[in-house]
């Protein structure tokens, strides 16, 4: 039998490099075959000084390097490199892709525009929902979200925040957050949100990125469950009377994604609040899958992103024999 092509997508985060790899069969969703996930937390940088100093850089670059070498020895066939907020914000992003995609052995890195980082955010997510049905997606990152509604395999409208789980969670100054810290943080929240678009009557309410992915897990339920309100109300007083230790231990969660968790509840709890939305189901696609799906149907175009696939395109992409990826 033959082996379904393979392709991945790494996400060059404000917190994270991240890799995705996927068989993608004719006919069928992509497949996740591996992931992988280093913090390297460029976002630090930018807030201090506004650009990325060479010890991130090095860091970033040992994380991508080490993450193409495994994504090829997976066997893909291409790989999509993208980067967000950090690289779009700090005065020297153009400089950093370049050395990052020099690391990535001379694949470009595509610093994305918000809109289409929320448009591939949007049609990674809604891959499971039926076509045409209205949704919102909510894609919390390191350094930015981005609200993105519109019906499932179209165009979304979509709004993005220069707030994102790192930069809010990095305020408070002592573990666990003094008062003065969560006033701090939530300020910082009510700032950032601006008027955000209208959200299409009754949607599905999905969520994705680091911080929605892992609450659900906090919350001791299973991958992609639903999260109401007060669950995230719930996890944002526990978050400001314990500790990020003694939460890392009793949760089984990495302590930086802890930490990070702080900021990002917030953001979430905010976002739901002023949006009207009463639960959000935590999504394991987002991001990366509608990188892959792009990079199946558009090749080296896949980050100029001005509509996503329409039903069948990533289907007949995959199902042409001579077709040219890449």
């Amino acid at each position: 039998m033959t082996r379904a092509p393979r392709f991945a997508a790494i996400d060059v985060g404000s917190n994270t490099v991240h890799l995705l790899v996927a068989s993608c069969p004719p006919q069928r969703l992509p497949i996740s075959l591996l992931r992988r996930r280093e913090f390297v937390q460029l976002g630090q940088d930018v807030d201090a000084t506004g650009a990325i100093g060479p010890d991130r850089l090095a860091l970033a670059s040992r994380a991508l390097s080490g993450q193409v070498e495994e994504a090829r020895e997976a066997g893909v066939e291409e790989i999509a490199i993208g980067a967000t907020q950090a690289l779009r914000s700090a005065a020297n992003g153009s400089e950093v892709a370049e050395r990052l995609a020099e690391a990535a052995g001379g694949g470009q890195v595509r610093i994305l525009a918000p809109a289409a980082e929320a448009q591939l955010a949007f049609d990674g997510a809604t891959m499971t929902i039926s076509p045409g049905r209205p949704t919102v997606v909510l894609d919390i990152g390191g350094a930015s979200a981005q609200i993105a509604g519109g019906p499932a395999g179209g165009t979304c409208r979509n709004s993005s925040l220069a707030l994102g789980s790192g930069s809010v969670a990095q305020l408070a100054e002592s573990d666990p957050p003094s008062d003065d810290d969560w006033r701090a943080m939530e300020r910082r929240v009510g700032q950032l949100i601006p008027d955000l678009i209208p959200l299409p009557a009754h949607p599905v309410a999905l969520g994705t990125g680091g911080t929605i992915t892992n609450l659900p897990r906090l919350l001791g339920k299973s991958r992609g469950a639903v999260l109401r309100l007060r669950d995230v109300e719930v996890l944002i007083e526990t978050f400001r009377t314990h500790s990020a230790a003694e939460l890392s231990q009793r949760w089984g969660v990495d302590l930086e994604r802890t930490r990070l968790c702080r900021g990002g509840a917030l953001i979430l709890a905010q976002l739901m609040d002023l949006l009207g939305l009463s639960w959000v189901r935590s999504s394991e696609r987002g991001l990366r899958d509608g990188m892959i799906a792009a990079l199946v149907a558009g090749g080296e175009n896949w980050w100029r992103v001005r509509r996503p696939p329409r039903t069948g395109e990533l289907e007949e992409a995959l199902a042409s024999p001579g077709v040219q990826i890449g």
